[in-house]
């Protein structure tokens, strides 16, 4: 299978140039040199954290297409699949491939943000084959690998909550509410279940969930298989762990509040001592000028 997905990624990339690190490779055209080595760094380190965030080791090499035109992305497409003229990427797991679009041929686009997605789809492709992926998982798989863990994920989380609205993960599987704060609670809510598994029960439970679930096993067995607990309960303690994670206190109380507080209060008294000064200043020149009509001068 591997040499025939080599065969047909050389077959459809012609004479690419190619630059190769220990488990990925990528071809480009035009002069693109720099941004090839570039994204080789860039997947392995993805490769890496897919390692370390969830306990999944990818198999096999990773091939990368960089294609600085449109009719390049196009004409490395597989069996002539058709794409829409937005699409900056696209992903092939049983090839092992991934095909991106250089800022060349879509200006404006993160590529970086656009390579850890596909990455994400090609290693779960590669696991779930036919089946379908869980859409909680496949989201924070993606921003595991992105190394994503921004303040606004801890808002989101922080607000569901002080609100007590927490969304089950099986209600999840197949898309996110529609809503804007209830897709900012499901991808929070997304990111944090795997790092609390990673947290409570280890990589290798992440990684038997994952392995699980491709095997077509309900979300509840796969739990109960991966971590000895039933799903309901687990899912309460998860959420108790959101609880004591993102109270309010803990935010009101972490370093980067303080030091903007802090910060705060030098303005403010530094705003309060110039206007003291202002302010002694005019009685300063008032009774300088009471003086001077008292002694006549001009």
């Amino acid at each position: 299978m591997r040499i025939l997905a080599m065969l047909l990624i050389l077959v459809s990339t012609g004479a690419m140039d190619v630059v190769n690190t220990a488990r990925v490779t990528v071809r480009y055209d035009g002069d693109e040199r720099r941004l090839a080595k570039s994204l080789t760094k860039r997947a392995e380190k993805i490769l890496t954290r897919l390692e370390e965030r969830v306990g999944l080791t990818h198999t096999g090499r990773i091939n990368i297409v960089l294609a600085s035109s449109r009719d390049s992305f196009l004409k490395a497409q597989q069996g002539g699949t058709w794409l829409p003229d937005w699409a900056a990427g696209v992903a092939y797991p049983q090839l092992g491939l991934i095909i991106l679009k250089s800022p060349k041929a879509a200006p404006g686009q993160d590529l970086n943000h656009i390579l850890v997605h596909e990455m994400a789809h090609l290693v779960l492709g590669q696991i779930f084959k036919q089946r379908q992926i869980p859409t909680w998982l496949n989201e924070a798989l993606t921003m595991h690998l992105a190394g994503e863990w921004g303040f606004s994920k801890q808002v989101a989380m922080t607000r569901a909550v002080i609100s007590k609205r927490f969304i089950h993960l099986d209600q999840l599987a197949l898309d996110f509410p529609r809503d804007r704060i209830g897709a900012e609670t499901a991808y929070a809510e997304s990111y944090y279940f795997i790092a609390f598994l990673r947290d409570r029960f280890g990589l290798s439970a992440c990684r038997r969930l994952i392995r699980n679930l491709s095997f077509g096993v309900s979300l509840d067995n796969a739990l109960l298989q991966a971590t000895g607990q039933r799903g309901d309960v687990l899912e309460d303690e998860f959420f108790k762990w959101l609880r004591i994670r993102f109270s309010l206190f803990p935010i009101l109380t972490s370093s980067g509040v303080i030091w903007f507080l802090a910060t705060l209060a030098m303005v403010v008294a530094w705003v309060k001592k110039r206007r003291q000064a202002s302010r002694q200043m005019a009685v300063w020149e008032l009774e300088e000028d009471e003086k001077k009509e008292d002694t006549g001068y001009l």
